[in-house]
Parts: C-alpha cells; sequence; structure tokens
C-alpha cells in the first residue's frame, strides 16, 4: 500500500510540473503576441542605457528617453504612416517600410530648445531621399526639383540665399548640363555646366551694360568668343549736355582689323575644346555625351569583350577601337586610361563606365593633332 500510494504522489507531481510548464508556455506566447508590433501604436520609446556601479548593479539614475516612434507597424517593423522622434532633437514624419523612411515625408532639424526648422519635404526611397523634394538649407538656399541617394539629380531650381536663382541639370549634388544661372543684379547665363562650374558653350548677358558675351567658357571663365551690343527697344538714351560745338578732325589713321575674324574665332573655339577633351570625359554624365541607343550599343561591344567580374583589358578595347575603324596607339590608350583611372590605374580591369569614357575621348580627338590635346 505505502508503495501505491508513493507511486500516486509522483505521478500527481510529474502532472502538475507538466500542467505548469503548459500554462508558463501558453503564458509567453499570449506575451510574444501582445509584444508583436502590428497595426497603430501609441508610443514606442527607446531609452539610453545607464551607467553601472563597479559591483555591476544599476545606479539609481531616471531612464532618459532617447528616441520614440508613433505611429503603424507590421511584423515588428515600421511601415506606414509614422512619427520619429530622434534622440538629438530632429523628427521625421511621413511614410515607413520595412522599418526604412520610404514615401514622402517631411525631417525636422532641431535648431535648440523648442525651436525646429523644416529641412526637407518630398520623397524618399529606403532612407534617402530619392525622388521630387525640396530642401531648405541652412545657409538660405532653396532646392526644389529631383533627388537621388541624398544629393540633387536631374531637373531641379536652385534659389541661393543672394537672390541668383540657377534652374537646369544636376548630376550628384553638382550643376551639371544644360542650365541657366540670373543673378540678382540681372545678369543671365545660358549654356553648359560641368562639375558645377561653367564648361562648353554658352552666353552671357550683362543687365548692366545691354552687352552679351557667346563663346567657350572654361573652368567657369569666358576663354574665347564674341561680345556685342544688345538694344533694348524699351530704353530712352539720355541726351547728354554738349560742350564742344566745333568739329574735331582727326587726321588720318590707317584701318585696323582682323584678316579673317571669323577664322580667326572659329581655330580659337576649337583649341579651346581640344585642351578641354579629357576633362570634360572625365566629368560629364554619361547620358549627356550619348543617346539611350549609343549607350547600348556600346554596353554590347563591352560585354562581348569582358571577363566574368565584367571588365576588359586595354589590348580588349584596342580591339574594339579597330572593330570600330579607329587605329589608337596602345601607349596613347595607355595615357587617357591613366588620366580616366587617376590613381587606381590598372589596364586589366577596365570597367564599362571608363570604356565609355575613353570612347569619348576618341572621338573628340579624332582629326586633332595630338600634341594639341592637353594630356
Amino acid at each position: 500500500m505505502y508503495q501505491d500510494a508513493s507511486y500516486y504522489s509522483q505521478s500527481q507531481q510529474k502532472q502538475s510540473v507538466k500542467n505548469n510548464s503548459m500554462k508558463v508556455a501558453r503564458q509567453w506566447q499570449i506575451n510574444d503576441q501582445k509584444a508583436e508590433k502590428n497595426g497603430l501604436h501609441k508610443a514606442i520609446y527607446w531609452v539610453k542605457s545607464q551607467s553601472k556601479n563597479e559591483d555591476g548593479t544599476q545606479k539609481q539614475e531616471r531612464w532618459i528617453a532617447d528616441q520614440k516612434y508613433v505611429g503603424d507597424w507590421n511584423q515588428n517593423k515600421k511601415c506606414g504612416f509614422g512619427v520619429q522622434y530622434y534622440g538629438n532633437g530632429d523628427k521625421y514624419e511621413g511614410g515607413w517600410f520595412d522599418n526604412q523612411r520610404n514615401g514622402q515625408g517631411t525631417y525636422w532639424v532641431s535648431e535648440g530648445k523648442n525651436k525646429m526648422r523644416r529641412e526637407y519635404t518630398g520623397d524618399w526611397v529606403n532612407d534617402k531621399k530619392t525622388g521630387k523634394g525640396t530642401m531648405f538649407y541652412q545657409n538660405g538656399n532653396r532646392y526644389d526639383g529631383l533627388w537621388q541617394d541624398d544629393k540633387p539629380h536631374g531637373e531641379g531650381r536652385m534659389i541661393y540665399a543672394n537672390g541668383d536663382v540657377y534652374e537646369g541639370a544636376w548630376f550628384k549634388g553638382l550643376r551639371s548640363g544644360y542650365g541657366v544661372l540670373t543673378k540678382r543684379n540681372g545678369d543671365h547665363f545660358e549654356g553648359y555646366w560641368v562639375n558645377d562650374k561653367r564648361e562648353g558653350q554658352g552666353s552671357y548677358f550683362f543687365a548692366t551694360k545691354n552687352q552679351v558675351f557667346v563663346g567657350e567658357w572654361v573652368d567657369d571663365m569666358p576663354k574665347t568668343g564674341v561680345y556685342s551690343e544688345v538694344e533694348d527697344p524699351y530704353t530712352v538714351k539720355e541726351e547728354r549736355e554738349k560742350h564742344f560745338m566745333d568739329p574735331y578732325v582727326l587726321p588720318d589713321v590707317p584701318k585696323v582689323e582682323l584678316q579673317d575674324p571669323t577664322n580667326v574665332l572659329k581655330e580659337s573655339m576649337e583649341l579651346a575644346r581640344k585642351e578641354r577633351i579629357i576633362y570634360r570625359a572625365i566629368h560629364i554624365p554619361l547620358d549627356e555625351m550619348y543617346s539611350k541607343q549609343e549607350m547600348e550599343d556600346l554596353a554590347l561591344q563591352f560585354e562581348s569583350a569582358s571577363n566574368q567580374e565584367h571588365k576588359i583589358t586595354l589590348i580588349n578595347s584596342k580591339a574594339i577601337f579597330q572593330s570600330m575603324g579607329f587605329e589608337i596607339e596602345e601607349k596613347l590608350l595607355q595615357t587617357y586610361l591613366k588620366h580616366l583611372q587617376q590613381d587606381k590605374y590598372n589596364e586589366f580591369e577596365i570597367e564599362l563606365e571608363t570604356f565609355m569614357r575613353l570612347v569619348a575621348i576618341i572621338l573628340e580627338s579624332q582629326g586633332y593633332d595630338q600634341s594639341d590635346i592637353n594630356i
């Protein structure tokens, strides 16, 4: 009898432990479901960790709220509309997906206690400004236009704090391509930009002088071209007081003029272009140098000679140029390649973009004496 009672008691204990384990398991699942962040949550806080005593115990300090998020969740990730308060005082309100800023949203920058400045309103892709948006810079500048990877890229307008306005093409945060700059004093430039500077053909109108310069620009300065007067039909010329009424007779002076001004100007502009071939090939965006079809054709030529890492050698490129009808010395190709790759020169690893820029140099330099090209 005693053994039977003992066995029955042990069985009851095992069953009780089993039941308690099941209760704990179910409770864990219930708590986990409650902790799962889905739908609209009022607020989720992140707190800064506090310092510890020498024995490892926590110091008696108040926890400090570092970040806070109020908004929609999906499977423990921010998804939908939400407002994120950052530890430095900044704030973002707008769309989220997969824990990153996506869609339309506004980022606010903290400028002291209870004071915030709107910095950016527009499109976001994976935590980066990409798409259409407006940026309000701290120095007073304002940009409206297209963005890519947190930089102005594509068509856009920059209103500068000093009153100047640029409207045109941008490339990775720099003015590049065709653009118009209107200055506060009325001066007006219309033409091409490379690497944030005026480069190539362009015209500059001087408002106060009613003069216009049309010609070639190099490194943000006019290199060669023509100045001419611009007649304004709405301007009334003031009559000047005549102090000397008697005519002044000038002695005969031989007429001085250029023998062939048109040809002189043409040769001067051609020389300026030749000297900037390599610089422009390095900095001008590819989609400005080539059409979409031309880029596809060059990519096919490149892939036909590339290895598994999608790279070609200098010998491969020379063979491609020969198939295109260009006979280029290997030493000259090496010189061009050194300019394009700069400190990463490697004639056995030429990438597609480098190859396309190399083609641009070859095409632009055809018919020129190589001594005229600035290499």
